[in-house]
């Protein structure tokens, strides 16, 4: 018996028929299907559809035992999927239904055909790199894509002091940090102008946000150094995000991060290429002459 969680996006309206297939071909004797309860509602009120569920997943953030999770939406619905799953590395299957979408690069309707290589063994995985997040010697947290600290108001700058094994880095006066893994090279890193990375790449970056020095720029180091951050501001507070989950702590916390002992498992139907996907999201087969 296969158990397969489905964590979906609340934007599905434009993807009812591919949606209906998916869970006509889930329909088997063979397995057990497990979504929210809001999910389950928005299956039946807004598509008619009522599939047999074997149960509910926690709405707290308990961990998920299940054999694959699928997950429905854009890269922030596989990001939530994924923090249920880091400590049990249960393969994780994105089907697009977003947008822009670099984690889940298959939509869900050329998933459709390939469905059935999930249950016959013929899908391919890769492990991504997670970052593990200490503040004051606590465990605090994993993220895929970032750890960012974030100045909280608009006006003032926030300096943070950063170090490299226990050495002096640099203090950045900026709008804040970003400390990308190879996956969230592609992220919020990003935006900030920071460098695609390939995700076999083992190696972490640190990504300034606006900068105050243009000598600043971003910095990749080996995926087995311990960065060691502390904040200073005006307010005395400062914010941090694990892939988007904010949290507000007091400056002088000294936040510890190195690469996590878990990993994230995608799931592939077929043949996966980093560089098809960044070919197609970043359009650089498109003609630039025309």
């Amino acid at each position: 018996m296969y158990k397969i969680a489905l964590v979906a996006s609340s934007h599905l309206a434009a993807h009812a028929a591919p949606l209906t297939e998916l869970l006509r071909l889930l329909e088997r004797s063979d397995v057990a299907l497990w979504c929210d309860r809001s999910f389950h509602r928005t299956l039946a009120s807004d598509f008619d559809l009522h599939p047999t569920i074997a149960g509910y997943i926690p709405a707290d953030c308990t961990p998920l035992n299940m054999d694959f999770v699928i997950s429905l939406g854009g890269d922030g619905t596989l990001l939530k999927a994924a923090r249920r799953v880091f400590a049990e590395e249960t393969p994780i299957l994105g089907l697009n239904m977003g947008r822009l979408g670099f984690l889940t690069d298959r939509s869900i309707r050329d998933a459709i055909p390939l469905l059935s290589r999930l249950f016959d063994g013929s899908y391919t995985t890769e492990h991504r790199m997670l970052l593990s997040v200490e503040v004051d010697g606590t465990h605090f947290g994993e993220a895929l894509n970032e750890v960012a600290l974030l100045k909280r108001e608009t006006g003032s700058m926030i300096t943070l002091h950063a170090r490299l094994e226990g050495a002096e880095l640099a203090s950045y006066e900026s709008d804040g940090l970003v400390i990308a893994t190879p996956s969230g090279s592609t992220a919020y890193s990003l935006s900030a102008f920071g460098p695609l990375m390939m995700p076999q790449v083992k190696a972490m970056l640190l990504t300034p946000i606006a900068p105050h020095s243009l000598t600043m720029r971003p910095l990749v180091i080996p995926e087995d150094e311990t960065i060691e951050l502390t904040v200073a501001a005006r307010n005395n507070t400062f914010l941090i995000a694990l892939d988007g989950q904010t949290k507000i702590l007091p400056c002088g916390a000294k936040i510890t991060l190195r690469k996590s002992v878990n990993s994230l498992c995608l799931l592939h139907l077929d043949t996966h290429s980093f560089a098809d996907t960044l070919r197609k999201k970043l359009l650089w087969a498109a003609p630039v002459r025309e």
